[in-house]
């Protein structure tokens, strides 16, 4: 993205990515961020480089976000309303078939609790990185994100 126009990501990133994740709804999209976010703060040594203390504090806090707190409800300029099926007319247009929809696709069907994947991958990235991860935890992390961290890695 850099390439397109200099520091664009940090813009995307910080401004749409990490405050949408936590309008995220439904629980497979909570899920695939979870574990993006997870990737992203133990295997990604570009981004640790480049956007360092304050880049990995931001996707760390949204990361504990998605864990802690239930979805925010979406505003009122989200929402698409539903059209009622005896108001709409059947013509060239498209006609959605609710009854023909596919069934949700679990992105990663091998991770039963998240919570608790989270914790055993960031330990293991830990050992894998020579505490490396320990040591962002308690150099960049608030009192209260590093103790709730701190918490699911060792369960």
């Amino acid at each position: 993205m850099d390439q397109v126009q200099n520091n664009v990501f940090t813009q995307v990133y910080l401004g749409i990515v990490l405050p949408d994740t936590q309008k995220l709804t439904r629980p497979f999209d909570r899920k695939t961020a979870v574990v993006s976010l997870t990737k992203t703060l133990t295997d990604s040594v570009a981004f640790v480089e480049r956007y360092g203390k304050k880049g990995w504090a931001l996707t760390c806090e949204a990361l504990l976000k998605l864990l802690i707190n239930p979805p925010v409800p979406p505003a009122a300029d989200d929402i698409i309303p539903d059209q009622d099926v005896d108001d709409s007319a059947f013509g060239v247009g498209f006609t959605q078939l609710n009854t023909c929809k596919k069934p949700p696709l679990d992105p990663y069907p091998e991770i039963a609790d998240v919570k608790s994947w989270v914790g055993a991958y960031l330990k293991e990235a830990d050992a894998r990185h020579g505490q490396r991860i320990s040591g962002f935890i308690q150099e960049r992390l608030s009192p209260e994100a590093r103790s709730t961290l701190v918490t699911y890695m060792q369960s």
